[in-house]
């Protein structure tokens, strides 16, 4: 089966048991907002670079079975009104998250990860803000081998532009402190 992704009103694609599968066309009647587009122009990357996700309606990434969540919001959708104190737990996310922000003060679109280990990450986004709700440490790296950078159980942090650019992760319960 061939589908067009590049038509008005097209819809994320979906990898669900090796099969694509296109959600309903949007309403002809009706054209798409900035915003919708722009998610849907946004998860149609995401699933170029990493496919084997499952979508959630009507911006969201699954991956893993949920070890990783990416939920899209980009600035044409306004601001996204989180509070870093419950957004990494809600929105479907369970308890024990790590979110990742791509801008400051946990605004934008977030990445939560529950899984534990050195991983590399789904996403390609800077990371801008962060905010663990695990009982232990968050290491965010450049590479699978280096120190990365430290952010202890239950912080969060508005502004981490220094390490913007990291794509390795390590959440481990063997690490009780930061260094």
């Amino acid at each position: 089966m061939r589908i067009n992704l590049n038509g008005p009103g097209a819809a994320c694609v979906l990898l669900l048991s090796g099969t694509l599968v296109a959600p309903p066309p949007a309403s002809t009647a009706d054209p798409p907002s900035r915003c919708a587009a722009e998610v849907a122009r946004a998860v149609e990357e995401q699933l170029a670079k990493a496919p084997q996700a499952r979508f959630i309606p009507p911006d969201t990434l699954s991956y893993g079975d949920g070890s990783e969540v990416i939920t899209f919001r980009p600035p044409s959708c306004g601001p996204a009104r989180r509070s870093a104190e419950r957004d990494c737990d809600g929105d479907g996310v369970l308890d024990n998250a790590v979110c990742l922000y791509d801008r400051r003060a946990f605004e934008g679109s977030r990445q939560a990860i529950k899984a534990t280990g050195a991983r590399r990450l789904n996403w390609t986004g800077v990371i801008m803000s962060i905010r663990n709700d695990r009982p232990f440490v968050f290491l965010v790296k450049k590479s699978r081998g280096d120190d990365g950078a430290c952010f202890p159980s239950g912080e969060g942090y508005g502004n981490v532009s220094d390490i913007s650019e990291q794509r390795w992760v390590n959440a481990h319960p063997s690490l009780r402190r930061c260094p």
